[in-house]
């Protein structure tokens, strides 16, 4: 086999491939051989056909199919010999055999770009620190107890802090009920975290039995979510229900002491508890730091490295974000508008694809690997979480492929600890 190979654009190669004529004749002649044994023709035993009765009657169409196997198998194995990646499927032109002479094809395909990263040690950027203040303990104390808070039935109309069990009806703009549109039993915190207050209004004051029609406009994130039957609005819409209450239950927080820490789990002490409340948030404090320092090196590498992407890869990667959020939409009434998240998710496709091709580039100038010694060591850290023996976690972990995810995040981790090792840091307040 011959190959050359030119460069068609910058992430484009056009092959051309030469495939002995010896080594076609020898692929037809097997599949004339294969046909001769499964073909069925009358008069003939099926597997007694001549072979050169097979070549006469349905030698053209054999050789076209054969061709096409060869020229998909060659394209492979010139694709390989050349060492590149392709991303796209290929383009085959200008195919041409003549008994006696080699089989000619050309084939052009978008390759994985290769790139040499420079200037990735001594990178100059900032690190944010994030403070765990006083205030902060306190304030995850509260949701804490707001967890554990008792409800009791009361026999009295709702005030802020109540929950309000009730159904919901929602309406049409002629104040009809919407078939699929209604939900019983649904418990409604008024004045929980991020409630809808125009909900909460409309609520204080309701008694037990009593039905009120009421209006709000949808806003996402809502924490009522109090369209019924999980459809969805577009924000800023108003939404009209009949609200009719079940129940009115008062909530009791539990007193903030040593008993109550102690019903939290190992400690002995409420001054225990927020330590380890501190330690907690200052472990996530961290996480979040060192996430906003990997963006801002990413964001210098891209910066000292510009290079650009072949559209079919970045083309593959919205169709997978399209596809993702269609399967999270399952079930709902409405469908995403693909246009507008290809779009809107184009320029943070392009980062994540350019960050994915430098980190792997530093990895192979570097020569970082996974050595089985730190995949035990992520391994006893998830068996002490999941109370779970290291071997009997590894092989559940193997049976759904998330080893070699494990593998990943961990040379991932090491790349960027090699960046920040190198790198020239500056900390500064967290705003």
């Amino acid at each position: 086999m011959k190959v050359t190979v030119s460069e068609a654009d910058t992430w484009r190669r056009t092959l051309e491939v030469e495939v002995p004529d010896e080594d076609v004749r020898r692929r037809f002649e097997t599949a004339y051989k294969n046909y001769s044994k499964s073909l069925n023709l009358p008069g003939f035993r099926k597997g007694k056909i001549p072979v050169n009765l097979v070549k006469k009657r349905f030698g053209k169409a054999i050789q076209g199919e054969v061709l096409q196997e060869v020229i998909q198998e060659y394209y492979r194995e010139a694709s390989r010999s050349e060492g590149l990646t392709p991303i796209s499927e290929a383009t085959i032109e200008d195919v041409n055999y003549e008994e006696g002479q080699p089989l000619k094809f050309t084939a052009s395909v978008d390759v994985k770009p290769e790139i040499v990263v420079q200037d990735y040690r001594g990178l100059k950027t900032t690190r944010p620190v994030f403070e765990v203040a006083d205030a902060d303990i306190e304030e995850q104390l509260q949701r804490v107890r707001e967890q554990n808070a008792t409800e009791q039935e009361v026999d009295r109309p709702a005030e802020s802090g109540d929950v309000v069990v009730a159904d919901l009806q929602e309406l049409d703009e002629n104040g009809l009920p919407i078939i699929g549109r209604k939900q019983e039993e649904r418990p409604f915190h008024i004045g929980g975290n991020n409630a809808n207050h125009d909900l909460d209004n409309q609520l204080v004051g309701i008694s037990t039995g009593e039905t009120r029609q009421i209006r709000l406009t949808h806003a996402e994130g809502d924490e009522h979510e109090a369209h019924a039957g999980g459809a969805h609005h577009e924000e800023g819409r108003e939404i009209r229900m009949m609200f009719s209450a079940r129940e009115i239950r008062e909530r009791t927080l539990p007193e903030l002491d040593d008993e109550f820490a102690r019903d939290q789990g190992q400690f002995e002490s409420l001054d225990e508890f927020r330590a380890q409340i501190r330690t907690d948030l200052k472990a996530q404090a961290d996480f979040a730091s060192r996430r906003y320092l990997e963006g801002h090196i990413v964001d210098e590498l891209i910066r000292k490295n510009a290079f650009d992407l072949p559209e079919t890869m970045i083309e593959d990667a919205l169709d997978t974000l399209v596809e993702n959020q269609k399967k999270e939409h399952e079930g709902h009434d409405h469908e995403i508008d693909e246009e507008a998240l290809r779009r809107e998710g184009r320029e943070g496709t392009i980062r994540g694809l350019k960050r994915h091709l430098l980190l792997e580039a530093i990895q192979k100038q570097e020569d970082l690997v996974v050595e089985a010694a730190d995949v035990d060591r992520q391994l006893d850290v998830m068996s002490r979480r999941y109370n779970t023996e290291r071997e009997q976690l590894r092989q559940i972990l193997k049976r759904s492929d998330q080893i070699e995810r494990i593998e990943s995040n961990l040379l991932t981790e090491k790349t960027f600890d090699l960046l920040i090792e190198h790198a020239e840091i500056e900390d500064v307040e967290a705003k």
